[in-house]
């Protein structure tokens, strides 16, 4: 009966079943399966079991490691902030007006001015695909209007949207720390994911140079009207400074350690409030309303999932599953080196079926300690986990990613599965040299 109903579950799963549903109702089966006496002498009896199924999730939710948690709300609701406000539309004016100013070597970077845009985007709103949605539509005409076919905006605008998530402070990287039960250091991942994620940057800007010098310099030289005619005052000179100085001010603290994560998430919180509602005043009291809205929706599905997800890993640790599996693994494969291909294969599949909360919630748990008996570092692995599963957003044929740029930009599958091939291709590779070159990573602890 129970094995019935967790395929069951898993079906409605597939078909578009609440995630934490899901998760709750797989992990009470399997604790019930393994950990429960389903013939208790008394009502009393079974419900005193029930409650230790909830209670350690609860305590980590509640306890000590609450204010890791607390980090989630704060961070989500600064990230909302500024994808609604002029932000990014700044930071592509002033470009553009340097463009009008030095010509065609301004023209050939503006992809990668787009790229770094994106990745000071998606950190700071927590999730890819708000970068796709909310900036992609500013872009994607500057792009073409700069002489980029649609096919090669199409493709940059899709890859960049899950470029980014290594840096602070970016969630993905904070919820890592949080499943890894502080074994990664939250601190510590972003210093590691500082290298790494700028070999991703590196790996998209020479597919954007390489197109940019094999096009027809006609081509690249297409400034339309409105690049021409882009406008940017002083004033919005003054507020980009005060947005964009928070960036390096937000690494200084965390690295200083002057603050801890969660006061971290306070203060830029109020800092881009003050800015945006107070000052600014590019979001208005009832435009406030709905941002909040969509961000404490965001927040409380990534709870939800988080208590319940522990519910179904408790089940698995309980009845040992990652030694099981490390047991069966370990007879065919000796190797760290090989380990990690197929780990690499494994999370890029992960990543392409699953959002990368959900996917750093259910399956780190279990890639923690396999990893561990193989003697990998836990500061490497987090970074090849989250950049995998950033990878994995946009690799055919179900990356959630595809599927965003496809209904924003209202094109065919088969068309950005076209365009976004050679972006792939060089974060691929650009993953191959983070996973074998663990310096990459680790060169801080190392004294490099």
């Amino acid at each position: 009966m129970i094995l019935a109903i967790a395929i069951l579950c898993i079906v409605a799963l597939l078909l578009g079943l609440p995630l934490f549903i899901g998760l709750g109702t797989l992990g009470t089966l399997y604790q019930t399966h393994n950990a429960i006496d389903l013939g208790a002498s008394s009502f009393a009896d079974l419900t005193r079991q029930l409650t230790v199924v909830f209670s350690d999730p609860l305590s980590k939710l509640t306890g000590d490691q609450s204010a890791l948690f607390l980090t989630i709300p704060y961070f989500t609701l600064t990230g909302y902030l500024i994808a609604h406000s002029h932000f990014a539309t700044r930071v592509v004016n002033l470009y553009l007006l340097l463009i009008r100013r030095i010509g065609r070597v301004g023209t050939l970077g503006l992809g990668v001015v787009c790229i770094f845009i994106a990745a000071l985007f998606t950190p700071l709103t927590g999730a890819s695909g708000v970068t796709i949605v909310a900036i992609g539509g500013i872009l994607f005409p500057i792009l073409t209007g700069a002489g980029y076919t649609e096919k090669r905006a199409l493709g940059l605008i899709t890859a960049s949207g899950s470029i980014g998530l290594l840096f602070s402070p970016s969630l993905p990287v904070i919820l890592f720390g949080i499943m890894s039960e502080n074994k990664a250091d939250i601190n510590e991942l972003y210093r590691s994911g500082i290298l790494p994620g700028l070999l991703l940057l590196f790996s998209l800007s020479v597919v954007v140079f390489f197109y940019s010098f094999t096009g027809k310099k006609s081509t690249t030289l297409n400034l339309n009207a409105s690049v021409k005619a882009v406008e940017f005052s002083t004033r919005d000179a003054l507020k980009l400074t005060l947005e964009i100085a928070a960036i390096p001010l937000l690494y200084a603290l965390m690295h200083s350690r002057y603050m801890i994560i969660t006061e971290l998430g306070v203060f830029f919180l109020l800092y881009y409030f003050i800015l945006e509602v107070v000052i600014f005043r590019e979001i208005s009291v009832r435009k406030l309303l709905s941002v909040f809205e969509e961000a404490i929706a965001m927040v409380g599905s990534i709870l939800m999932i988080i208590f319940f997800a522990m519910i179904l890993t408790n089940a698995l640790l309980y009845d040992a599953v990652p030694q099981k599996l490390f047991g069966y693994i370990s007879q065919y494969i000796h190797s760290p080196l090989t380990f990690l291909i197929l780990l690499n294969i494994f999370l890029l599949i992960v990543g392409s079926l699953m959002d990368i909360f959900s996917a750093i919630i259910v399956i780190a748990p279990l890639v923690i300690p396999i990893a561990e008996s193989y003697q990998i570092p836990m500061l490497h692995l987090g970074i090849l986990f989250l950049t995998n599963l950033e990878i994995g957003y946009l690799t055919p044929p179900v990356g959630l990613n595809l599927f965003l740029s496809s209904l924003r930009f209202q094109k065919p599958m088969g068309e950005i599965y076209k365009s976004i091939v050679p972006y792939l291709i060089a974060l691929l590779v650009a993953q191959i040299i983070i996973t074998y070159i663990p310096w990459l990573s680790l060169w801080w602890k190392s004294g490099g």
